[in-house]
């Protein structure tokens, strides 16, 4: 099947997934995100793949929500399946029954960091960046970071990176814990496939149960923070602040584009 915004290769028996808009960053745009639920509903259901790789084309791994093409609204042109999908989903990797690995090849932020903590291990290059913009856009967390970043970092830490929108790279990101290894660029996707290629040994069955029971205690409570942050997120849309600092993110942005 071909996706839009999005490139699926499977070899023996690894999937990658590479987020493609390079252009944007890996942005996710709405049609993106219809196609990652597509990819990791097929992966999943496709026996002959034991483990997932998430990566991003070009320069970064994924820059956020797509702000520019209002995400998550009615411009894009979806059909009612689709639309359906997305109203009750969200694009979170530890849903899927098989490991998956997120290879961050660059920036890694706001939402695009939230769909590498949904991965089971993450592997940075050096200069890999990661941050969340939500509170520099008067907004708050989403795509269950509220929820994941705490578990990985703890609260403190958690709420530090949040209150601040810092940026970090990648071997202060290790420190903390978001990521377990952190390699050169040319040498991140060698490295990540030889990691899936060591898991994809074992059998599927184990390797999901096994999953499944790491998860468990994590399921019940990750599927009400996304609610929450859906609640928290219409809230943060109607406030003049939110609407000023969209405005303002995508003047800057195009004055950038301008200077290319």
């Amino acid at each position: 099947m071909n996706y839009e915004s999005l490139l699926l290769e499977k070899k023996d028996s690894i999937a990658t997934i590479t987020l493609n808009a390079p252009e944007k960053l890996n942005a996710i745009s709405t049609k993106m995100k219809a196609s990652l639920l597509s990819a990791m509903e097929e992966v999943n259901k496709d026996d002959s793949v034991k483990v997932v790789i998430l990566t991003g084309a070009g320069r970064g791994f994924c820059a956020g929500h797509d702000i520019s093409g209002d995400f998550g609204t009615a411009k894009e042109e979806l059909s009612l399946s689709q639309r359906m999908g997305l109203a009750s989903n969200e694009a979170s990797f530890y849903k899927l029954d098989k490991p998956a690995i997120a290879a961050i090849n660059g920036a890694c932020v706001g939402a695009g960091l939230s769909l590498a903590l949904s991965c089971d291990i993450r592997i940075a290059s050096e200069t890999a960046k990661f941050g969340s913009a939500y509170i520099k856009l008067g907004a708050s967390p989403g795509l269950g970071l509220g929820y994941l970043l705490p578990r990985i970092i703890g609260p403190a830490a958690a709420l530090e990176f949040l209150f601040t929108g810092k940026v970090i790279l990648g071997a202060e990101a290790k420190e903390l814990g978001i990521v377990s290894r952190v390699v050169p660029g040319q040498d991140l996707m060698k490295v990540s496939q030889e990691l899936a290629a060591d898991i994809a040994q074992y059998p599927l069955i184990a390797l999901g149960l096994t999953k499944r029971l790491v998860y468990r205690s994590m399921i019940e409570g990750i599927t009400y923070q996304y609610d929450l942050e859906n609640w928290a997120g219409l809230i943060t849309k109607q406030t003049r602040d939110n609407r000023e600092a969209m405005n303002a993110f995508n003047e800057k942005r195009d004055v950038l584009n301008k200077g290319k």
